[in-house]
């Protein structure tokens, strides 16, 4: 059974808007961590609050669907998939996850966000992600 903070989590992220992004500071512990594979921020909730905002508004369509969640001695994992589009006439692309989340008391104070950077965002890329689809084919 999970704990009523990751039950919080993953509503945040299975409704993420703008009215989530506006209570960072009850979610987030003030020396909280975030680290993705293009970003990390410590305890900085404006650059945290521009980080969401930018997940919810810089693609024509986003969002989060989390699908499961494990705790071991470690943390909890939550595993999700972000489905967006950069364009409104792009194809929906799906970029799978898994979140490394530890609490202090009800707060998070590390959130890792593992993802495949090149599959989610490069090869969606004209010339970067045409060359990263080339190498992969020959990749055996």
């Amino acid at each position: 059974m999970a704990s009523a903070e990751i039950k919080r989590f993953r509503e945040m992220y299975d409704t993420f808007s703008e009215a989530w992004i506006e209570r960072i500071e009850e979610i987030y512990a003030p020396a909280f961590r975030l680290q993705d594979p293009f970003h990390t921020i410590v305890a900085d909730y404006a650059k945290l609050r521009s980080y969401f905002k930018r997940a919810l508004t810089a693609p024509a369509s986003s969002r989060f669907i989390t699908e499961d969640d494990a705790t071991g001695a470690d943390g909890t994992y939550v595993r999700w998939r972000w489905e967006y589009k950069l364009r409104a006439k792009d194809a929906l692309r799906i970029v799978p996850g898994v979140t490394h989340i530890r609490f202090t008391g009800s707060q998070i104070a590390y959130h890792r966000d593992l993802f495949d950077a090149a599959e989610g965002f490069y090869e969606a890329l004209p010339v970067i992600g045409a060359a990263l689809r080339a190498v992969k084919k020959r990749i055996p």
